[in-house]
């Protein structure tokens, strides 16, 4: 778990510095030992470490799987624009995180 934590910390730096959320968990399965399993309402995915998956439910989140079954949710951090301004939507709201990500910044 300790390496899991380490490697998914190591990650998200290496996502050249786009704020993130992110956690930790286990998507174990004794039926597909080793890989992360994630049972999404029209099937069972299965990933294995290196392996990523935008769920097709929540904006714009991904899960990594790292290892063993464990895996790392990434999701855009929760940020407000500077007075007078909003973000725009998503640009490429399809795309897997960080890209998913990028708004525009529009002030009025």
């Amino acid at each position: 778990m300790l390496f899991s934590l380490k490697f998914a910390i190591f990650f998200g730096l290496m996502l050249g510095g786009v704020p993130a959320e992110l956690s930790v968990n286990s998507y174990e399965d004794p039926a597909y030992p080793g890989r992360c399993v994630i049972d999404i309402p029209s099937s069972v995915v299965l990933l294995t470490a290196g392996q990523a998956f935008k769920l097709p439910n929540l904006d714009c989140t991904t899960i990594f799987c790292i290892s063993d079954g464990w895996g790392t949710i990434f999701t855009c951090e929760k940020q407000e624009p500077p007075d007078d301004c909003r973000f725009s939507e998503p640009l490429n709201p399809d795309a897997f995180y960080p890209e998913c990500c990028k708004r525009r910044v529009v002030c009025d």
